[in-house]
């Protein structure tokens, strides 16, 4: 089966810590992601403390894992001059590649979106103490899964059409 479809969002882990050369190739997988004219608007936080974790699992309801998990990814969303519109879709990218290399390596995690909910992206900027025209765009939990969750397959041929979509 292909790495996409082996992907899944894992809401429940053990308590096994995540090595930090495991992390760095999650990051290098992000930094992999395509980006508008290249410019790469992205720079990330690791978090592994505890108290950090806990503050940020209380940004909306969807975060909860974060109490339960040693480390989260939280990419960040940096000005650019040549493509600021297309911010989100590098980002995009970038928060799915950790998630597949963390597929890849055995890792289970879950995307919490942010960005662009004020409330949600002032919470995170306050516990992270980050300051200017650098936003949080998503949190990333990470951890191994406990139990096995079954993966669901979603392809559905209603939902794809060729050259137009029918009258």
């Amino acid at each position: 089966m292909s790495l996409l479809l082996k992907r899944k969002s894992t809401r429940k882990f053990t308590d096994q810590v995540i090595s930090k050369e495991d992390i760095t190739k999650m990051l290098k997988a992000a930094m992999q992601a395509p980006s508008a004219h290249n410019q790469q608007p992205w720079e990330f936080i690791v978090v592994d403390d505890r108290e950090l974790l806990d503050k940020l699992s209380n940004v909306s309801p969807g975060a909860w894992m974060l109490k339960t998990v040693n480390v989260a990814i939280v990419p960040l969303i940096l000005p650019t001059e040549l493509s600021p519109h297309f911010s989100m879709q590098d980002l995009s990218a970038a928060t799915l590649n950790i998630l597949l290399e963390a597929t890849n390596l055995g890792i289970g995690s879950v995307w919490i979106g942010v960005y662009p909910l004020k409330e949600r992206v002032s919470h995170i900027e306050k516990v992270l103490n980050i300051k200017g025209d650098i936003h949080p765009f998503s949190m990333i939990a990470l951890g191994y899964e406990e139990g096995n969750r079954e993966i669901k397959l979603r392809y559905n041929e209603s939902r794809v059409h060729f050259n137009k979509l029918e009258e």
